[in-house]
């Protein structure tokens, strides 16, 4: 049995009449009436009975006519949905992001513009750090990176979004906290948490460098990769962290602040990753659009 025979016999069962099925199927009468015949002995059931000058659908006619108009329905809608998702006007994308990414940076504004412009492509983000996201995107586990640390070889495409000056974040009470801006004179024998080199080895090398070129070796207490747990551990005053000057409004929510550190030197910066044969996907390039769109002057 083909779809052929299903749309034959649905054009029938309206039209009740040999003659105007035809006509409305753009075929010869004769063809018509051999496709039914096979139908039904096909199936082995009449569908058909005559009735005056036409026919009439019999009891079994009547709810295969149903059910095979249902099919129809399913193929076409199948058949349209397929070409928008070759058009990428519907289909899904996961996204990877750093935690961070949720509190502070454009990501929130990258993907309210997607979510505008593209409505009917469902978007899922998935928290990760930026290495995570290189093995996440080449392994085809996510369609698209936002994170701090561009990959560390070309086999991934990035453009940098933004930067954001890197300060300390460190408790309301803390002694250092009613000055407007620090040195890293003032670090030296805080103990400070990191969050762990495994998941963000460049920013991790670029503190411990910048702390060393001016002759400071910094008390790493401990590491932490959860953001919030980092957060609730400086605002209790057990360390300082250091976080970009972006976060302060989460920070005011809390018991901590953020402070400039004038002479640390280090940049934090958000990344947008994906695999370079993706560039030019029907899917993706509307999100690559709007990161483009959206990205700071001072990156371009």
């Amino acid at each position: 049995m083909e779809l052929r025979h299903l749309r034959y016999f649905v054009a029938l069962a309206e039209e009740e009449n040999f003659h105007r099925a035809a006509e409305r199927l753009h075929v010869s009468q004769s063809p018509l009436s051999r496709q039914m015949r096979d139908l039904q002995a096909e199936i082995g059931i009449a569908l058909l009975e005559p009735h005056g000058r036409g026919v009439r659908l019999t009891p079994a006619g009547r709810f295969f006519a149903e059910k095979a108009a249902r099919i129809l329905l399913s193929v076409d809608t199948a058949v349209e949905e397929a070409s928008l998702v070759a058009q990428g006007k519907i289909g899904a994308i996961t996204i990877g992001f750093e935690t961070g990414s949720a509190y502070f940076g454009t990501l929130g504004k990258i993907v309210a513009a997607f979510r505008r412009r593209e409505p009917r492509i469902a978007l899922s983000l998935t928290p990760m750090s930026s290495a995570e996201q290189w093995a996440a995107l080449r392994g085809g586990e996510i369609s698209f990176g936002y994170g701090n640390h561009p990959p560390t070889d070309r086999s991934l495409h990035h453009v940098e979004v933004a930067q954001d000056r890197l300060g300390v974040a460190l408790a309301a009470d803390h002694r250092h906290a009613r000055r407007t801006h620090l040195t890293t004179a003032d670090l030296r024998g805080e103990p400070v948490l990191l969050q762990p080199r495994l998941l963000y080895p460049r920013l991790y090398d670029d503190i411990i460098a910048a702390m060393r070129r001016h002759d400071i070796v910094l008390d790493v207490a401990g590491e932490v990769a959860d953001l919030e747990a980092l957060l609730t551990l400086v605002a209790s005053g057990d360390a300082i962290t250091f976080l970009p000057e972006a976060v302060t409004p989460v920070l005011q929510l809390g018991s901590a602040v953020w402070r400039p550190v004038t002479d640390l030197g280090v940049q934090w910066s958000e990344v947008a990753m994906w695999r370079p044969e993706d560039t030019d996907a029907p899917l993706l390039r509307p999100l690559i659009d709007i990161v483009m769109d959206l990205r700071a002057p001072d990156v371009r």
